[in-house]
């Protein structure tokens, strides 16, 4: 038992100061100590492990009123990165994140057709002109993650309905994965595309386990994703979140070979089609006030609904079709919801231009990351 609680003790300990070298521009041994409250021949430990890894340098000394200067330590964002990939039905993105949390790169391209074959094809291609202009090694990669637009069964690995990507009833992702990680000797993390984008919001926030954050996304498809008290939401059945199936009349009948009834009034093939509505969003004046008031008043309701059912203190909203409409989609939705809410909430728009990639590069990291810090 004594060499248990030793050994998770330890594990524990670099994973504090690790964390702090990550929220930190530049500290000194003596500053990691004071805030930790891990005693200073530990905290040199410590870092003298994390060096040897290369994940902390020295900067040279720091200012002191007496004394000796301390030497600075910062941590070296560039040793490792992850790759985060978020399939959102019409679109693929793929990008690099280092240990900041920083989006390095970022591709973004149109896919269609069969899920396998954007899976094993499309992908590996993308993701190794994307190391290959970077000049990244593969053995810098700690993982690779993965968002879908699907309700993904994470346990089982196992779609449970995609509709938005032709996928009615449930369909086994564990040969796909290991074919990935077979070809790139790098664990694969799944889970549901907008899980990930809350992550990547939460994240890109820098909030606390004291916060809680809703994410909808309004784009191929309409969905959301629920963090809680610092934790992901999934659900008992993994569709917490599933807004696109939320109904504001009774003329609908569920089918799982659609979307649902919000996903087919406001997604983006939708819109451009009821309101004449070019690519990149171009029409009448008349045309595009008329889609925005529209869009506005479905994307009002889901929102204030979801504000009601988990009283966030924290509400972002994202997705393509605000890069249609623009900055006035935001601002009508912004006011219908402060006319309908009863109560306040922190509404705004995403904070990073691909929050998805950011969740599933993350999530694939910290996953090997937290391996290599508890080696010997």
């Amino acid at each position: 038992m004594k060499s248990y609680v030793s050994s998770h003790l330890k594990d524990m300990n670099r994973r504090n100061v690790y964390k702090l070298l990550c929220g930190l521009e530049e500290t000194s041994k003596s500053e990691l100590a004071n805030i930790t409250g891990i005693s200073p021949p530990t905290v040199m430990k410590i870092i003298q492990f994390l060096e040897e890894k290369g994940l902390v340098t020295q900067v040279g000394p720091g200012e002191a009123a007496l004394g000796r200067k301390p030497q600075l330590l910062r941590l070296n964002k560039d040793r490792f990165y992850s790759i985060g990939v978020v399939h959102e039905g019409d679109y693929l993105k793929v990008g690099l994140v280092n240990l900041k949390n920083e989006l390095t790169a970022l591709k973004r391209l149109r896919v269609k057709g069969d899920l396998s074959y954007t899976m094993e094809k499309t992908l590996l291609r993308v993701i190794n002109e994307l190391l290959v202009e970077t000049e990244v090694p593969l053995s810098d990669v700690l993982g690779i993650g993965m968002g879908l637009p699907a309700i993904y069964d994470v346990e089982r690995e196992k779609i449970l309905m995609a509709p938005l990507i032709g996928i009615p009833e449930e369909m086994e992702m564990g040969p796909i994965l290991r074919k990935i990680e077979s070809y790139y000797h790098k664990s694969v993390t799944v889970d549901n595309d907008l899980n990930m984008e809350v992550m990547g919001e939460f994240l890109s926030l820098k909030l606390t386990e004291n916060n809680d954050l809703l994410y909808i996304s309004f784009g191929t498809g309409i969905g959301g994703g629920v963090i809680l008290n610092g934790r992901l939401r999934r659900g008992r059945h993994y569709m917490c979140g599933e807004v696109g199936y939320m109904t504001f009349l009774d003329d609908y009948v569920a089918n799982a070979s659609y979307g649902g009834w919000l996903e087919g009034k406001i997604n983006l093939e939708a819109i451009q089609e009821k309101f004449g509505l070019g690519p990149d969003g171009s029409a009448s004046k008349k045309d595009r006030d008329l889609a925005i008031e529209y869009a506005a008043t479905c994307g009002a309701l889901c929102v204030n609904n979801m504000m009601m059912c988990y009283d966030c203190d924290n509400i972002s909203l994202g997705g393509e079709l605000f890069d249609l409409l623009g900055e006035k989609l935001f601002r009508t939705i912004k006011e219908k919801v402060e006319r309908l809410s009863v109560g306040g909430a922190c509404l705004r728009r995403s904070s990073c231009r691909a929050p998805g990639v950011l969740g599933a590069a993350a999530m694939a990291r910290d996953t090997r990351l937290w391996q290599i810090l508890e080696e010997s």
